[in-house]
């Protein structure tokens, strides 16, 4: 018992710079994401992947710390990791994808993969929590990889946000609240029982989306236009006919067309060029790449075509969108 008592303050001290070892990561992953949007805003599309400083399989935090640090505004991004957000308090409006909603009370919204988003909070009373991670995060801790793409909430085609009640919140908060507790206490096992925890969170989102599908005759998923998106991310740059695709999935243009439309508010064609226009524009702020050669990237024959292009759907030339300051 004594020799405890001699050894309590080594005890509190490690437990002091454990704590305060995770403070400090916590502040610099935020500030390394806050540093990426202000310098590279004018990327268009900011990749992530590329921009941070250093790589994260995991990462949680309280969204009012997140927003506050980037003066809630997040630019264009997209990033190889999943986002599963949850807000408690707040407005503002977020796009995801080809999905443009309003920030509320309980919304949840989920982030894929490499799907590029951006968020304007209008709220300085914005709380919530936000939770990141890989595929590698799991793999790390031997979960098979099923288990986070099987889940229907990271398909792309999805509407990926809901508007929660109160009952629903609170368990999803929980479950968050949870992860944190795990993430600082620095228990043994910790990241198996978080990885537990994140698949509990996502089981319950799927289970959500899934009910606003049933019981509120909301349609939030169709495997057409899922595949439909699968294949613009392959062909995009060989293929823009709506035909092609239609062929590619067994159905008529104009069937495709109001598929998309159903599960978008855009049509199959303006599905098509929004994406070949995310690319433009990601190409000609963050790369080296003459107008040419974002044209031959981007599968057109004539670089005066592309021009073209672009100008007619963004209002300036290419040569004056890629020299736009910040």
């Amino acid at each position: 018992m004594n020799n405890f008592k001699h050894q309590l303050p080594y005890f509190i001290c490690q437990s002091n710079f454990v704590f305060y070892k995770l403070m400090n990561e916590d502040e610099n992953i935020l500030e390394e994401y806050r540093t990426a949007f202000r310098k590279y805003a004018k990327d268009g599309i900011i990749d992530m992947d590329k921009r941070l400083k250093h790589k994260f399989s995991f990462q949680i935090h309280h969204l009012e710390d997140f927003i506050e640090r980037v003066e809630g505004i997040i630019p264009p991004n997209r990033q190889s990791q999943f986002f599963v957000t949850l807000i408690l308090n707040g407005t503002g409006e977020k796009t995801i994808g080809y999905f443009t909603f309003p920030l509320q009370k309980n919304t949840l919204f989920i982030i894929p993969q490499r799907v590029t988003h951006s968020s304007k909070y209008w709220s300085s009373t914005c709380s919530g929590y936000f939770i990141a991670f890989n595929i590698e995060f799991f793999l790390q801790n031997v979960f098979p990889k099923h288990l986070i793409n099987n889940k229907k909430i990271f398909k792309t085609s999805i509407k990926p946000f809901l508007v929660l009640s109160d009952a629903e919140a609170k368990k999803l908060k929980t479950i968050y609240e949870y992860i944190l507790k795990e993430y600082n206490d620095q228990l043994k096992l910790k990241n198996e029982m978080i990885a537990i925890k994140i698949l509990e969170l996502l089981i319950q989102c799927d289970r959500l989306f899934m009910d606003a599908e049933t019981h509120q005759k909301e349609s939030v998923y169709n495997d057409t236009v899922e595949q439909f998106n699968e294949l613009i991310q392959k062909n995009f740059t060989k293929e823009r006919s709506v035909k092609f695709y239609a062929d590619a999935l067994h159905t008529h243009p104009n069937h495709l067309n109001a598929i998309v439309k159903k599960f978008t508010g855009l049509t199959a064609k303006d599905t098509i060029t929004n994406h070949i226009l995310l690319e433009a524009r990601y190409l000609l702020h963050s790369t080296s790449l003459s107008i040419k050669e974002v044209s031959d990237k981007l599968g057109f024959d004539d670089p005066n075509y592309f021009s073209s292009f672009f100008r007619k759907h963004l209002s300036l030339s290419p040569a004056k969108y890629k020299q736009e300051p910040v």
